[in-house]
């Protein structure tokens, strides 16, 4: 079983995750580092914590997409895939689809093509968020 562990530069420990390999194909089981829960899907297609990862509504099958994009698929209910809106908030399994941009997780490069030149990509930039205060909206009355 591979393990490898992905890191996001956030000051809470929440986002550290461990992606566990199911068997030799592209099966995964995602668990939480600090809090050992393993992402799962109920019947109801809703992202749930479970201690035990054992279950098929644990295992997710990565597939790289026409895009170049990875989606996560529910071994168990076939069709649902693990998605997250863009406030960070879980989706219903039942409610997705594969094309859906929610759907989408990691950008890879089409089989074959490396990586040549860094200079012909553009760095990523830190920005603050948001990026200026937001003004109360006006209401303008109608006047007869």
């Amino acid at each position: 079983m591979d393990v490898c562990i992905y890191l996001w530069p956030q000051k809470q420990s929440a986002t550290k995750l461990i992606v566990e390999t199911d068997t030799f194909g592209s099966r995964v089981r995602i668990k939480g580092a600090e809090t050992g829960f393993y992402i799962c899907m109920n019947k109801r297609g809703k992202l749930i914590g479970k201690k035990n990862g054992q279950g098929r509504d644990c295992i997710f099958t990565e597939i790289v997409l026409e895009n170049n994009y990875t989606a996560l698929r529910n071994a168990r209910y076939e069709g649902w895939y693990m998605a997250f809106t863009r406030r960070g908030r879980p989706r219903k399994g039942s409610r997705t689809r594969q094309h859906q941009r929610e759907v989408h997780f990691m950008k890879r490069l089409p089989k074959g093509q490396q990586i040549t030149h860094t200079s012909h990509h553009r760095p990523f930039d830190f920005i603050q968020y948001p990026f200026s205060q937001r003004t109360k909206r006006t209401r303008y009355s109608l006047q007869r």
